[in-house]
């Protein structure tokens, strides 16, 4: 097809236990043990996160922050496409695919990428120390890994085209990488998808994430953010030299029922050395919030839980704030009425996870260098 700038596509982002997913579990599961199986999932990227941020600096190398996620997408490499699912990323940047031949790969649903049965495909990047043949390794945090050759093609997604992208033709995978044939980076770096289609999207995307057991995707949108409708409320986008690659927000206060905590000043800072901030992470399940806050909002929290439905919290970037209903805040994990605060404590750096992200319109702009915030309905989308 024929590109012009700006260009603007839709795709839905898959939760692994939606019932279209290649990625969910065979055994039939309650919501609550989806999302009790979702945040060990959680706790487990937030573990890797933290191996990535606070070894950040020194010379050692450090496993990749990504590997097993809870939202990915249908698209296809090559000339004629060929199909795959792939894990989205918002904290890594490089994309890869299982490929023929393959010395060593793990199961999965669709069949591995053929480099030969590709026109469009070419092994190497345009430099003259890799020209022919680049290779590349990847290890994450749970010790599953990739590796293989760097390579051009083509990635379709729905109907559109995206020519000449950079990705990894992976020959050695290890782990399972729960059934989807490779993982999409879509971090801020110069590999990642949105860095790639820059020219054309204007390195914009955006996602509304829709509650778990709705039996919906989730719309994603590379392109111009009018997609996500007007009265979008935006906050700068944080620079982390450390780790350039995440999304980090200024997170200047919390409050709960209209009240504000009080916490440590410099709580949600980010120093010299890289650590602290708050990161937008679409892979991890719940809030983790540095635990001086965390404690603070719990205090201010426990005595509220007789009047439940009314109470809110709300989190207040540099410029607009977010306000989080109950449904955002708390998750039923059983039919007794039990529920649970659908965030945790943190060292070290502070995320926010899908749980709250959910039923919002989240914008990110890496040219403006902003993030943007609005409340959807998702009977709309």
């Amino acid at each position: 097809m024929e590109w012009f700038l700006f260009q603007l596509f839709r795709t839905e982002l898959i939760h692994r236990e939606h019932p279209s997913s290649p990625m969910r579990s065979t055994a039939q599961q309650t919501s609550s043990e989806i999302f009790l199986a979702a945040v060990k999932r959680g706790a487990k990227r937030r573990a890797r996160l933290s191996q990535k941020i606070l070894a950040a600096g020194k010379i050692f190398s450090t496993p990749i922050a990504s590997g097993n996620g809870e939202y990915l997408i249908d698209l296809s490499f090559g000339s004629p496409p060929q199909k795959a699912s792939a894990i989205v990323d918002t904290g890594s940047d490089l994309i890869w695919v299982q490929c023929l031949p393959c010395q060593s790969c793990y199961t999965a649903i669709r069949a591995k990428f053929d480099p030969t049965k590709s026109s469009s495909y070419a092994a190497g990047l345009p430099y003259q120390s890799c020209n022919t043949s680049c290779q590349y390794n990847y290890m994450y945090g749970d010790d599953s890994s990739t590796s293989g050759a760097l390579s051009f093609d083509s990635i379709t997604i729905r109907t559109s085209t995206i020519t000449n992208v950079a990705f990894g033709c992976g020959h050695r995978n290890l782990g399972t990488f729960a059934g989807a044939g490779g993982l999409m980076g879509l971090g801020q770096g110069p590999l990642s998808l949105i860095s790639q289609a820059g020219a054309i999207t204007s390195k914009i995307f955006s996602y509304c994430l829709v509650p778990l057991g709705i039996n919906k995707t989730s719309p994603m949108y590379i392109g111009d953010s009018a997609a996500a409708g007007s009265d979008i409320a935006y906050t700068p986008l944080l620079n982390n030299i450390v780790n350039p690659s995440f999304y980090y927000v200024g997170l200047t206060g919390i409050s709960v029922a209209g009240k504000a905590v009080n916490y440590p000043a410099g709580t949600f800072s980010i120093d010299t050395s890289g650590q602290g901030g708050f990161i937008l992470d679409s892979g991890t399940t719940l809030t983790y919030l540095n635990t001086a806050a965390f404690t603070a909002v719990v205090a201010r929290e426990a005595p509220r839980r007789p009047t439940l439905p009314w109470c809110f919290i709300s989190l207040v970037w540099i410029s607009p704030s977010l306000p989080l209903p109950p449904e955002n805040i708390f998750v039923a994990v059983d039919t007794l009425g039990s529920d649970c605060l659908a965030m945790a404590a943190s060292t070290g750096f502070s995320i926010l996870g899908n749980i709250q992200q959910q039923n919002h319109w989240i914008v990110h702009g890496i040219v403006n260098k902003q993030v943007g915030f609005k409340t959807e309905n998702i009977e709309t989308i």
